[in-house]
């Protein structure tokens, strides 16, 4: 199945009817045609599924790797765009309703230039993902306003939320200088690693080989503990992971 995923952007979402059922929106707007300049395309493939409610499992619980919007759900507009069911398909509070809906009204973020970065989250292993190479599009990744954090001596960034910590986000890893094992900062909640050389004033892909050595830097996930005044870190690796209950 191709389809395409729409969803509204909450900046101009000025009548906040984001996560509002069908009727709910049509009594808040007066209207009973959508906003749909309101909506952003978010999404853009081919997804191993037979039906509407195989897309929203797939895009509420299990993201494909290249996927950063938000979990899918009421409010957001589904696009079948090959076979006997397609067109327009509205979110709503229980199942989906077909629906018209202006697509060229809509911003494309999946027209928009795109970089591959290793993203790092709590409790999990590396993975590389895609993004449009955007400010929105980087906070959405990390849940919030974003910071550039560049500890290493590659021309890499660390991109975190950066107000993580006072927003108790889960401790994620410790940063350590190169060659080093004395920690600079933990990051809380999740980051990723992007490519940034000195000569360009915009993040680029990963390139292969750094890829893997951060890949390989951040592998495991990592808990923290104090002892003797210090806060220390202990790596979590498979054998002990499956010890645990």
């Amino acid at each position: 199945m191709n389809i395409n995923i729409y969803q509204i952007d909450i900046d101009r979402d000025s009548k906040r009817i984001c996560f509002s059922g069908l009727d709910e929106i049509k009594k808040l707007t007066k209207s009973n045609t959508l906003d749909c300049s309101i909506y952003d395309k978010i999404y853009s493939g081919e997804v191993d599924c037979n039906s509407l409610e195989d897309v929203y499992r797939m895009f509420n619980t299990d993201h494909p790797e290249d996927y950063t919007g938000r979990s899918l759900s009421v409010s957001d507009v589904v696009e079948i765009t090959d076979g006997e069911r397609k067109g327009f398909y509205f979110c709503n509070n229980v199942g989906f309703e077909k629906i018209d809906f202006n697509s060229s009204l809509c911003r494309d973020l999946t027209a928009q230039e795109k970089i591959s970065v290793l993203l790092v989250q709590p409790e999990k292993k590396p993975r590389v993902v895609e993004i449009p190479n955007t400010l929105e599009a980087m906070q959405k990744l990390v849940g919030g306003y974003i910071e550039e954090y560049m500890p290493f001596d590659d021309e890499v960034a660390i991109i975190c939320n950066e107000e993580g910590k006072m927003n108790g986000l889960p401790l994620n890893r410790a940063i350590c200088a190169d060659g080093s094992k004395e920690i600079l900062d933990i990051i809380a909640g999740d980051f990723f690693i992007a490519y940034a050389p000195v000569e360009s004033e915009n993040f680029k892909s990963l390139p292969k080989d750094l890829e893997k050595k951060y890949s390989e830097k951040f592998k495991y996930p990592e808990r923290f503990y104090r002892q003797n005044g210090e806060i220390k870190v202990h790596q979590i690796k498979p054998k002990e992971r499956s010890g645990e209950r």
